[in-house]
């Protein structure tokens, strides 16, 4: 399990940093997708706040966290893909259907947020005695 969770979260880190780094090259071709036009520097300067810069640290923390601290990682994507998900299904319900691209993307979230929940529980429960297990409330 721990190498599963250490592929799982390099995983998610390089597709965070390549999120981060085509953002910080062309902000406008990331958010095409959602036909958004980033036609002020306050919007540009925005998207690579949030897109690119964001990104790019999670992503970078990911990778660190696989090998230095998976259950803080999975603690960050947990909040993250849980963020994501609230936020694009409350979307859904005030607003109405989204278009494809972001239909994937809800649903690449919640397989994040599910998977992370799932390592994280692996990772910090504690072995109490033979078959049985105990939550650790302090890991």
């Amino acid at each position: 399990m721990k190498l599963f969770t250490k592929i799982f979260l390099c995983l998610i880190g390089l597709a965070f940093l390549k999120v981060g780094i085509e953002t910080f090259m062309n902000p406008q071709a990331v958010v095409a997708n959602v036909d958004m036009v980033l036609n002020t520097n306050s919007a540009l300067s925005t998207i690579r706040a949030v897109y690119a810069g964001m990104h790019f640290v999670f992503g970078a923390y990911c990778v660190y966290g696989a090998f230095k601290a998976p259950a803080n990682a999975l603690g960050l994507l947990i909040l993250y893909a849980g963020g994501y998900v609230i936020g694009r299904l409350s979307g859904i319900l005030i607003d109405g259907m989204p278009n494809q691209f972001v239909l994937t993307w809800l649903g690449t979230e919640v397989f994040t947020l599910a998977v992370s929940l799932y390592l994280r529980w692996q990772l910090t429960r504690k072995p109490v005695a033979a078959g049985t297990y105990a939550t650790n409330a302090h890991a």
